[in-house]
């Protein structure tokens, strides 16, 4: 991961559970049975959750407050846990 390269050891517990988040979500999201359901869960949950990781980043990181806010929008636009489970 790109992070270990870039961020000191304190701040990898913050991408690692950006990641458990965001599968937890997707989980979440795919339960009910309604598809429009399962869409409108998948928007709102990533969304929340990358709304509350980028608060800890501006709050734990203060070097490369902004990289590290772009591995956050990268990582939620690109992981889809599915292929990992698949």
């Amino acid at each position: 991961m790109i992070s270990i390269v870039i961020f000191p050891t304190f701040a990898q517990p913050i991408f690692i559970g950006y990641l458990f988040a965001l599968a937890g979500a997707i989980y979440i999201a795919n339960q009910p049975q309604s598809e429009a359901l399962n869409l409108y869960l998948a928007f709102i949950l990533r969304w929340s959750v990358f709304i509350i990781f980028t608060i800890m980043c501006l709050k734990f990181i203060t070097e490369n407050t902004l990289i590290a806010v772009f591995l956050l929008v990268y990582l939620n636009t690109t992981f889809n846990p599915k292929l990992i489970t698949a």
